[in-house]
């Protein structure tokens, strides 16, 4: 009899952790139907071969410079805060700011060439919005952003601009243990830059992904993610400067939950075409406050 109800102790705990074991593991899980705010630090390096500058945030987006570059390295630094207004809306607000060294070419001097620089990039703000579920699977879930500040530099002058990009992504979002995954499409809007030159018109963005998390324990799951986007060609007083992009990526990392309110992960991303990076590698930290 003894012994029953300790085997029947032992499959209500073990019961009872596989039934919560996915909820610090993932940043979507880690802040479902939670209160209050939560944090996301993370540092990404970019290591690219091809002639194109990018932006991490709020997704990958190849911007075509007045130089032809044959390398560039770049280490970026992203702070997210999301803040719970009420049960279905969370206020988010995105500082990013990165190290760039740029290499190239100069025929003038016959030599190899590298620019370095240390900027501050962007501050979005935007609105989360969590919907009823549906078919007892997904959790609908919008976000749409813009970008307060975005400091840019082309022809060598740089430039701050407000609210000339913007953002709008749908996700349906499925927690099932021993899995956490969402299915998700969106798009990226961009104004012109008036630069004292002349006008910069950047491509506009689509792009659709699908994200996957496996708990593998209560701590520590593994996560991929496929992701493709779609870029129009860039113009230059009316002109176009390059052609559309195709940049499909894969990425690979691992999730640990130090804690019930705090977890770090680690990913590597690869470039799927001419038009992606060849890498970018990034360490997260997610809190709960």
């Amino acid at each position: 009899m003894l012994k029953k109800i300790w085997l029947s102790l032992g499959f209500l705990v073990f019961t009872f952790s596989l039934s919560f074991a996915s909820d610090p593991i993932t940043m979507d899980s880690l802040f479902k139907k939670q209160i209050g705010l939560r944090s996301i630090t993370s540092v990404s390096f970019l290591s690219s071969g091809n002639a194109y500058i990018y932006n991490l945030y709020p997704t990958l987006v190849a911007q075509p410079d007045t130089k032809t570059w044959t390398d560039t390295k770049q280490l970026s630094i992203n702070q997210t805060f999301i803040y719970t207004l009420a049960p279905k809306f969370d206020l988010l607000v995105s500082g990013n700011g990165s190290y760039k060294q740029n290499e190239y070419f100069n025929y003038l001097g016959f030599e190899y060439t590298t620019e370095r620089s240390f900027d501050f990039d962007s501050l979005w703000v935007g609105g989360i919005y969590t919907a009823e579920t549906l078919f007892e699977m997904f959790v609908p879930q919008i976000t749409l952003q813009g970008g307060v500040i975005q400091r840019e530099e082309h022809f060598d002058e740089s430039k701050n601009f407000s609210f000339k990009s913007f953002s709008a992504q749908l996700a349906l979002k499925n927690y099932s243990d021993p899995v956490v995954s969402s299915l998700y499409i969106g798009g990226v809007y961009n104004g012109k830059r008036n630069f004292d030159y002349g006008k910069l018109e950047y491509g506009n963005t689509l792009f659709f992904g699908f994200d996957m998390s496996v708990i593998l324990s209560p701590k520590v799951s593994l996560d991929a993610g496929l992701e493709q986007r779609f870029q129009s060609g860039s113009k230059f007083e009316g002109r176009k400067t390059s052609n559309s992009y195709s940049i499909p990526t894969f990425s690979l990392g691992a999730t640990y939950s130090l804690n019930s309110d705090t977890a770090v992960s680690v990913s590597g991303t690869a470039g799927g075409s001419s038009s992606a990076p060849d890498s970018v590698f990034t360490l997260s930290l997610w809190k709960r406050f």
